[in-house]
């Protein structure tokens, strides 16, 4: 039996002119043996038929269509934390996030060498569904030792990542390394000796009693870190960014040559510091809220083209894992199912940005950063996404596909949603919309 599904109506975005292009989409779906296949673009298009056809058809009525978006920054937390999230719900929540690709940080704290924990997230890729892995490998092994990118990257490494925890002698060797073997470095920019803290140091953390990280724990890391791109001419990626000072030294380097891309998150453009009284420990993350020139100075490199992507920055935790003692609670929050519609309904609604500036935000910046390219084309894997900007989307707790549920997005009415997402030609229906 062959199985396709032909979308209607559909407005497919072209980027590189900023225009939409009418066509139906013809795919044909994965028979197990070979994956998924974009079989004909175009306007009444006439489907296959006969006995041994399966045919399903979805009318679009106009709606945008893009490729499926690739994450830079994803904890897949296994192996070693499959209590907070499996294999098996990340790819739903990334299927139905609109995530088809992720960069994975790396895993630390587990009994296991490095070649060990790349070789486990490859053999069991194929538990998340469809959704492609790309797995990172730490910058710092074990006992503290420079890694060899060369040698991970012959084990599956797509590239190498820094969590904070390297000096600064340690930094120039493993920047030196990475340049030498042409393999990106994507670090997390954190001065580890002065960011013992639970939030933003500032009034509502004097306010609330609780010990603040000031602003230059990010920002020396950022200024240290772009000093020795430029003195290797490392290809460097600076995840989650969240302060104007970082942004404006970013956008400096940038300028003057040094070979740096960076991403933020959708916290760090909607929350402010403030929100803590609000979310309390699903409010709490790593860099922590800052302040609203910040989160105006994030929404104003977004514009400028400064920040290249938004990455979900999905970090499970248990319910155990956050408490109500908010300097008890471990940072992160869930990001791969509201990352997109959160920041389409305060980016592109709000005026900010277009839909095209958002879609390269998710797709084409960080395919081009990572080398990975999802196409809407004849012959390509079926990976993408259909956009409304007339649907509200509002984000249920029982809807979220996470085994975890740490997010203060829960609940929460947004402006626009994806309807539909097709991972290598499995379609799959927004539960958050009631309409369609």
């Amino acid at each position: 039996m062959e199985r396709y599904i032909l979308l209607q109506n559909a407005r497919i975005a072209d980027t590189q002119t900023s225009t939409l292009r009418d066509s139906d989409i013809l795919i044909r779906r994965s028979d197990g043996e070979s994956g998924s296949e974009i079989v004909a673009l175009g306007e009444d298009i006439t489907p296959p038929s006969g006995k041994n056809v399966m045919l399903r058809t979805l009318n679009l009525f106009g709606r945008i269509v893009c490729p499926s978006f690739t994450d830079m920054r994803c904890d897949i937390c296994e192996p070693g934390s499959r209590n907070r999230e499996s294999f098996e719900t990340l790819g739903e929540a990334a299927a139905y996030g609109g995530f088809g690709a992720l960069l994975s940080v790396p895993i630390s704290g587990i009994d296991a060498d490095e070649e060990t924990v790349i070789s486990y997230i490859l053999q069991n890729e194929k538990r998340a569904g469809r959704i492609k892995i790309y797995p990172s490998a730490p910058a710092l092994l074990r006992d503290r030792s420079p890694c060899d990118p060369s040698r991970l990257r012959d084990c599956g490494a797509c590239a190498i990542g820094e969590s904070g925890a390297a000096s600064t002698s340690e930094m120039l060797a493993i920047m030196r390394s990475c340049a030498e073997n042409d393999i990106l470095l994507v670090t997390h920019c954190e001065d580890r000796s002065i960011s013992d803290g639970d939030m933003h140091l500032g009034h509502i953390s004097s306010m609330l009693g609780y010990k603040g990280i000031p602003y230059a724990a990010e920002e020396i890391a950022v200024a240290r870190n772009l000093l020795l791109a430029a003195e290797t001419s490392c290809r460097l990626h600076i995840s989650h960014v969240s302060t104007k000072r970082s942004l404006d030294m970013i956008r400096n380097a940038k300028k003057s040559g040094v070979n740096v891309t960076c991403d933020t998150a959708v916290q760090y453009f909607t929350l402010t510091d403030s929100d803590v009284f609000y979310y309390s420990a699903n409010a709490k993350v790593e860099p922590p809220l800052r302040t609203s020139d910040d989160v105006a100075a994030v929404i104003e490199a977004l514009k400028d083209g400064t920040i290249d992507c938004i990455c979900s920055d999905h970090a499970p935790r248990t319910y155990a894992e956050k408490p109500s003692d908010f300097t008890k609670a471990l940072p992160g929050i869930i990001g791969l199912q509201s990352a997109f519609t959160v920041a389409l309904s305060s980016l592109v609604m709000e005026s900010h940005i277009t839909i095209f500036d958002l879609i390269r935000l998710f797709c084409d910046n960080p395919a081009s950063i990572l080398g990975h390219f999802f196409k809407i084309e004849v012959g390509a894997p079926a990976y993408l996404n259909v956009i409304s900007l007339e649907h509200d989307t509002f984000f249920q707790v029982q809807n979220i596909k996470s085994k975890s549920k740490n997010s203060p997005y829960l609940e929460t009415s947004f402006r626009g949603c994806l309807t539909h997402t097709v991972i290598d030609g499995i379609l799959n229906t927004n539960p958050d919309i009631s309409e369609f």
